[in-house]
């Protein structure tokens, strides 16, 4: 079945980390370095994206705040909540974003009583500021199945998590059986879908070429570049055209890199490309309302 000549190939939310550059839990490498935060210096990097986005998608996008072990509440506080504010008012969206990781020293994400703890703050802290955050998204691509319990019961009903394939047990982000387009995510997102019931939490995945999960396979903007990018992208769009199913993926860049030019150009050149080779910005609720339309369709 061919997509619709009208019909873009590819839904594409440009998601935005909002946080600071050197963060590295997972890397022995680099000692697990993670350098203090520098929250003053986030307000600045993330308005500038913002205006930026709003010029380059129509404002259509979505801003995903740190809250971690080393850096809990200084992204949903002060200023950087008036940035939110400006972002929304321009048609932005706003996700929770934990980043439960110990240096050296795994996580906490299986800790149900402590996440639920803490993203019940980040969402009464943004409430609070008159923001309503639309979706969630766990650290280093990390989900548990509890969270397909968690967000619905606090009216969030997706989720930003996933990169299709990665199996870092340590890290809690196990998506072996992930697709690559939005889907409806089973109970236990870490088993096969056949036989399961889906839950209410819609998934949009980080784009992929299916091929695995390193860098060169994923729409990571700063990890990768612009060919490679344009390559995988290619990839999504034979996808669509293949099954004749609009793809719906995320690509990743965060605020920490606005002072690296090398990679914001890389940003903007991918987006203004992206237009003009089948893709279409929408913010997460478009994609997941897109996604249920096209299933009523179907099932007519």
């Amino acid at each position: 079945m061919a997509l619709s000549g009208s019909r873009p190939d590819v839904l594409l939310v440009p998601l935005i980390d909002v946080n600071w550059l050197v963060y590295a839990p997972f890397d022995p490498g680099r000692d697990f370095r993670v350098d203090p935060p520098k929250v003053e210096q986030s307000v600045g990097e993330t308005r500038s994206i913002c205006r930026l986005l709003a010029g380059l998608t129509g404002g259509k996008y979505i801003l995903s705040p740190h809250s971690g072990t080393y850096c809990r509440t200084g992204y949903y506080d002060g200023a950087m909540l008036d940035v939110y504010r400006e972002a929304v008012a321009d048609g932005a969206e706003l996700s929770i974003h934990l980043h439960e990781e110990i240096k050296g020293a795994g996580t906490r994400y299986m800790e149900r009583d402590h996440v639920t703890a803490v993203y019940l703050d980040c969402k009464r802290r943004l409430e609070n500021a008159g923001i309503r955050p639309v979706a969630y998204r766990g650290g280093h691509y990390a989900y548990t199945p509890f969270m397909n319990e968690l967000l619905p019961q606090t009216g969030v009903f997706i989720d930003c998590s996933c990169s299709p394939g990665a199996d870092h047990p340590e890290r809690e982000a196990i998506w072996v059986h992930a697709e690559t387009t939005g889907y409806y995510l089973p109970m236990d997102p870490r088993r096969p879908a056949a036989g399961q019931a889906r839950s209410p939490v819609f998934e949009i995945p980080i784009g992929c070429d299916g091929e695995g999960f390193a860098y060169r396979n994923l729409l990571h903007i700063e990890q990768s570049e612009l060919d490679n990018l344009q390559r995988v992208w290619g990839v999504i769009r034979e996808r669509a055209r293949r099954t004749g199913e609009q793809q719906i993926v995320h690509c990743l860049f965060h605020t920490g890199s606005v002072g690296r030019p090398e990679w914001l150009e890389r940003f903007k050149r991918f987006l203004a490309w992206v237009p003009d080779n089948g893709g279409t910005f929408v913010t997460t609720v478009e994609a997941k309302a897109a996604y249920d339309a096209s299933s009523k369709e179907r099932a007519a």
